[in-house]
């Protein structure tokens, strides 16, 4: 080869490296604003920021495409306009016409600590006492299918609707079928689903319900034609309200696996209310409806229904997401696993907490408490699995009991003490922390207490635990697994 050639070629080479240096250059360059634009705007914590940047310099463009679409905040904006107002303070409370000094006078025989959290939703998360209830709880949620669909059937005014996932199934077609003939009827029928949990049902699903009269909205659109930031940002809440006299919610949405007939074993918690409470579902549907058609709501119109519950089961309805600056449900179950004295028993999906919720059980378990947590032995998301046994595994470490249930477990529950439960939507990991919009009702009293304790000691008769034998005969390939997933849950 001539001196010529040789040196065109260094050169070439030369030119190559340059551009390559420039195309890193810039990628650092990109990363640093964009490093910059997490730190200053979006407010993440400090491990989020680190997993992510590590993101951006291993794989820039795919992470910065991943970012634009799952890791911004979302555009809520818009949601203030509406409804922000209705669920604060003593507007609340005009509303329910209830006050505290009401309930303290109800009869409710509970303990100093139950009455202190009662105040501290009060103050905390608004969230006024409703007194008179009528609470049935379900482990058999096709009871719960029948039920609803029973109590839609004898709807005279309106059917207000929010679910999370929405199936093309058995129960679907039902349910739809129902709300079409009332919507027919003259009854005002509202419908509201998360855009990305029911994208598989379909516009056309829908539209027999609109072609008779009735609503259906989405809830933050997941389309990619808008290239918003909203499409990792989901609403999770679970809730039919009828007349305004009775309302379900609970863990289950609407498709045939929640009443164990998919392909995976299944077991759900869900609730039937009647009494006081109806009107906090309400106000909390009227509020996401208000933000998913982009229009005002008339509260004017909105009026709170005579009822004949005498019962004093007293409830909290408290309520989260992204639109809110504190993360108020994982601060609510903080604050009660530091005050638990005998127990705190929950039953979750998924387990993915943060260091705050995780210290939190940590220290309530080497003071004595008998913490429990219940999971799935069968997963749906095997991956999130591996995160889920990984944080576990820590928790047997620290004296937390951990029972591994032998179905697909996706009940949100949670018993603290003798007086205090809660059946909801939350889940205990990072997406119901910041990411969902989330709601639970807390419920008082020994006796819906009672309830709860059998339910999960009727579970916990079937489970496995996962004892620190079984925490340390874990394979490699499991440890290594856990090591990762639990790396890059605060993508999540």
């Amino acid at each position: 080869m001539s001196d010529y050639a040789l040196n065109i070629k260094m050169l070439a080479a030369a030119d190559t490296i340059n551009t390559a240096l420039l195309v890193i250059e810039i990628i650092f360059i990109l990363n640093i604003f964009a490093i910059a634009f997490m730190v200053f705007r979006e407010r993440r914590n400090p491990q989020s920021i680190l997993i992510w940047s590590l993101a951006f310099y291993a794989v820039p463009v795919i992470s910065f495409v991943l970012y634009l679409f799952i890791g911004r905040g979302p555009r809520l904006t818009k949601k203030k306009k509406y409804l922000s107002k209705v669920l604060q303070g003593k507007k609340f409370y005009t509303v329910l016409e209830k006050s505290f000094d009401e309930f303290s006078n109800a009869g409710a025989k509970l303990s100093e600590d139950t009455v202190n959290f009662i105040k501290f939703n009060t103050r905390y998360n608004c969230s006024p006492c409703c007194v008179e209830n009528e609470v049935k709880l379900y482990t058999d949620i096709q009871q719960q299918y029948d039920d609803m669909l029973a109590d839609c059937e004898k709807a005279q005014s309106v059917i207000n609707v929010l679910y999370f996932i929405y199936k093309d199934s058995e129960i679907g077609r039902l349910f739809r079928e129902v709300l079409v003939r009332k919507a027919k009827e003259g009854v005002i029928v509202r419908v509201v689903v998360d855009d990305f949990g029911t994208w598989m049902a379909g516009k056309k699903f829908f539209e027999p319900i609109e072609q008779a009269g009735g609503e259906v909205v989405k809830f933050l659109s997941s389309h990619l034609k808008y290239l918003n930031r909203n499409i990792n940002y989901r609403n999770h809440r679970k809730m039919v309200i009828i007349d305004g006299e009775v309302a379900y919610t609970g863990g289950a949405n609407i498709g045939d696996e929640y009443a164990n007939k998919g392909k995976i074993p299944w077991r759900d918690t869900h609730l039937r209310i009647r009494g006081d409470n109806v009107a906090a579902l309400n106000l909390r549907f009227l509020q996401d409806y208000a933000y998913a058609t982009d229009r005002k709501v008339d509260l004017a119109t909105f009026a709170i229904k005579e009822h004949n519950i005498k019962s004093v089961v007293p409830m909290q309805l408290v309520a989260s997401g992204p639109d809110i600056e504190e993360q108020n449900l994982k601060t609510t179950y903080i604050r009660l696993i530091y005050g638990a004295k005998k127990r705190v028993w929950i039953q979750t999906p998924y387990f993915i907490p943060d260091e705050s919720f995780a210290d939190a059980l940590k220290v309530a378990a080497l003071n004595g408490v008998d913490v429990r947590i219940m999971i799935p032995g069968v997963p749906d998301k095997k991956l999130v699995y591996f995160a889920t046994k990984g944080y576990c595994a820590e928790m047997v470490k620290r004296g937390v009991k951990v029972f591994i249930h032998p179905r697909f477990l996706h009940s949100k529950t949670l018993l603290v003490d003798d007086e205090i439960s809660s059946v909801g939507t939350f889940n205990i990991d990072i997406r119901s922390f910041k990411l969902h919009f989330e709601m639970t009702d807390f419920i008082y009293g020994k006796d819906f207490a009672s309830q709860m304790e059998k339910v999960f000691l009727d579970d916990q008769s079937g489970c496995t635990e996962m004892d620190k034998e079984a925490v340390k005969n874990r394979t490699k390939r499991e440890r290594f697994m856990e090591c990762a997933m639990r790396i890059f849950s605060p993508l999540l």
